[in-house]
Protein backbone atom coordinates (compact mmCIF):
# COMPACT_ATOMS: atom_id res chain seq x y z
CA UNK A 1 0.00 0.00 0.00
CA UNK A 2 1.26 3.45 -0.82
CA UNK A 3 1.80 5.93 1.96
CA UNK A 4 -0.71 8.47 0.66
CA UNK A 5 -3.51 5.88 0.78
CA UNK A 6 -2.44 4.75 4.23
CA UNK A 7 -2.28 8.36 5.45
CA UNK A 8 -5.77 9.23 4.24
CA UNK A 9 -7.23 6.02 5.68
CA UNK A 10 -5.68 6.89 9.04
CA UNK A 11 -7.20 10.38 8.83
CA UNK A 12 -10.61 8.99 7.95
CA UNK A 13 -10.41 6.57 10.87
CA UNK A 14 -9.47 9.47 13.12
CA UNK A 15 -12.50 11.49 11.96
CA UNK A 16 -14.72 9.39 14.23
CA UNK A 17 -13.81 11.90 16.93
CA UNK A 18 -15.06 14.76 14.80
CA UNK A 19 -18.29 12.88 14.03
CA UNK A 20 -18.84 12.31 17.75
CA UNK A 21 -18.33 16.00 18.51
CA UNK A 22 -20.76 16.99 15.75
CA UNK A 23 -23.28 14.48 17.07
CA UNK A 24 -23.24 16.00 20.55
CA UNK A 25 -23.26 19.57 19.23
CA UNK A 26 -26.40 18.77 17.24
CA UNK A 27 -28.19 17.00 20.09
CA UNK A 28 -26.61 18.08 23.41
CA UNK A 29 -29.66 17.03 25.41
CA UNK A 30 -28.92 13.40 24.50
CA UNK A 31 -25.42 13.36 25.98
CA UNK A 32 -26.38 12.72 29.59
CA UNK A 33 -29.05 10.02 29.02
CA UNK A 34 -26.84 8.15 26.54
CA UNK A 35 -23.69 8.34 28.68
CA UNK A 36 -23.82 4.74 29.91
CA UNK A 37 -24.60 3.46 26.40
CA UNK A 38 -21.68 5.40 24.93
CA UNK A 39 -19.40 3.81 27.54
CA UNK A 40 -20.74 0.35 26.74
CA UNK A 41 -20.41 0.83 22.98
CA UNK A 42 -16.88 2.18 23.41
CA UNK A 43 -15.81 -0.87 25.44
CA UNK A 44 -17.43 -3.30 23.00
CA UNK A 45 -15.72 -1.64 20.03
CA UNK A 46 -12.36 -1.66 21.81
CA UNK A 47 -12.75 -5.35 22.55
CA UNK A 48 -13.77 -5.99 18.93
CA UNK A 49 -10.67 -4.20 17.65
CA UNK A 50 -8.48 -6.47 19.74
CA UNK A 51 -10.48 -9.59 18.91
CA UNK A 52 -10.13 -9.16 15.14
CA UNK A 53 -6.41 -8.48 15.28
CA UNK A 54 -5.88 -11.40 17.67
CA UNK A 55 -7.67 -13.74 15.28
CA UNK A 56 -5.39 -12.61 12.46
CA UNK A 57 -2.16 -13.09 14.44
CA UNK A 58 -3.35 -16.28 16.16
CA UNK A 59 -0.66 -18.50 14.57
CA UNK A 60 2.24 -16.37 15.79
CA UNK A 61 2.75 -16.87 19.51
CA UNK A 62 5.01 -13.85 19.90
CA UNK A 63 2.52 -11.51 18.23
CA UNK A 64 -0.34 -12.90 20.31
CA UNK A 65 1.71 -12.36 23.46
CA UNK A 66 2.48 -8.76 22.50
CA UNK A 67 -1.18 -8.12 21.66
CA UNK A 68 -2.27 -9.61 24.98
CA UNK A 69 0.17 -7.28 26.77
CA UNK A 70 -1.41 -4.36 24.89
CA UNK A 71 -4.86 -5.62 25.85
CA UNK A 72 -3.92 -5.95 29.53
CA UNK A 73 -2.45 -2.45 29.41
CA UNK A 74 -5.64 -1.09 27.83
CA UNK A 75 -7.79 -2.81 30.47
CA UNK A 76 -5.55 -1.33 33.17
CA UNK A 77 -5.87 2.14 31.62
CA UNK A 78 -9.62 1.72 31.21
CA UNK A 79 -10.26 0.87 34.84
CA UNK A 80 -7.48 2.71 36.72
CA UNK A 81 -7.29 6.10 35.01
CA UNK A 82 -10.33 8.15 35.92
CA UNK A 83 -9.66 11.17 33.71
CA UNK A 84 -11.41 10.48 30.39
CA UNK A 85 -9.03 12.74 28.42
CA UNK A 86 -5.88 10.98 29.62
CA UNK A 87 -7.51 7.61 29.07
CA UNK A 88 -8.39 8.58 25.52
CA UNK A 89 -4.86 9.79 24.74
CA UNK A 90 -3.29 6.49 25.81
CA UNK A 91 -5.89 4.32 24.09
CA UNK A 92 -5.62 6.22 20.81
CA UNK A 93 -1.82 5.82 20.88
CA UNK A 94 -2.27 2.04 21.24
CA UNK A 95 -4.88 2.11 18.46
CA UNK A 96 -2.27 3.75 16.22
CA UNK A 97 -0.01 0.74 16.77
CA UNK A 98 -2.85 -1.71 16.12
CA UNK A 99 -3.82 0.23 13.00
CA UNK A 100 -0.31 -0.28 11.66
CA UNK A 101 -0.27 -3.97 12.60
CA UNK A 102 -3.39 -4.57 10.55
CA UNK A 103 -1.74 -3.24 7.39
CA UNK A 104 -0.56 -6.68 6.19
CA UNK A 105 -4.07 -7.96 5.45
CA UNK A 106 -6.43 -5.81 3.39
CA UNK A 107 -9.57 -7.29 4.92
CA UNK A 108 -8.28 -6.87 8.47
CA UNK A 109 -7.11 -3.34 7.66
CA UNK A 110 -10.58 -2.43 6.42
CA UNK A 111 -12.25 -3.88 9.51
CA UNK A 112 -9.79 -2.26 11.93
CA UNK A 113 -10.00 1.18 10.33
CA UNK A 114 -13.81 0.99 10.35
CA UNK A 115 -13.88 -0.06 13.99
CA UNK A 116 -11.50 2.76 14.96
CA UNK A 117 -13.78 5.22 13.15
CA UNK A 118 -16.77 3.85 15.05
CA UNK A 119 -14.79 3.88 18.32
CA UNK A 120 -14.17 7.61 17.94
CA UNK A 121 -17.87 8.48 17.84
CA UNK A 122 -18.81 7.43 21.40
CA UNK A 123 -15.40 8.48 22.71
CA UNK A 124 -15.79 12.05 21.49
CA UNK A 125 -19.42 12.07 22.60
CA UNK A 126 -18.27 11.26 26.13
CA UNK A 127 -15.37 13.73 26.13
CA UNK A 128 -17.10 16.77 24.64
CA UNK A 129 -18.24 19.39 27.11
CA UNK A 130 -20.53 22.02 25.62
CA UNK A 131 -19.86 24.57 28.38
CA UNK A 132 -16.08 24.39 28.02
CA UNK A 133 -16.15 23.83 24.22
CA UNK A 134 -13.19 21.48 24.36
CA UNK A 135 -13.50 20.17 20.81
CA UNK A 136 -10.04 21.45 19.85
CA UNK A 137 -8.50 19.68 22.85
CA UNK A 138 -10.20 16.41 21.93
CA UNK A 139 -8.93 16.58 18.36
CA UNK A 140 -5.39 17.71 19.24
CA UNK A 141 -4.79 15.51 22.28
CA UNK A 142 -5.72 12.34 20.41
CA UNK A 143 -3.64 13.23 17.37
CA UNK A 144 -1.10 10.69 18.62
CA UNK A 145 -3.11 8.08 16.73
CA UNK A 146 -2.36 9.63 13.34
CA UNK A 147 1.24 10.46 14.25
CA UNK A 148 2.10 7.00 15.60
CA UNK A 149 0.27 5.15 12.83
CA UNK A 150 2.05 7.13 10.11
CA UNK A 151 5.49 7.04 11.73
CA UNK A 152 5.27 3.26 12.03
CA UNK A 153 4.61 3.05 8.29
CA UNK A 154 8.20 4.19 7.63
CA UNK A 155 9.84 1.80 10.11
Amino acid sequence: MQFINYFFISLISYLGLLIGIILIRIAPEEQKPLNKYFNLIRKILLLSIFAFILFYYFNSQFNVLVLLVYLIFIVFVEYKIMDQNNKSIVIYAILGILFYLSLNNTNLFTIESSLILLYGIPTASLLYNRKIKNHYKIILYNLGFVIIANLLFFI
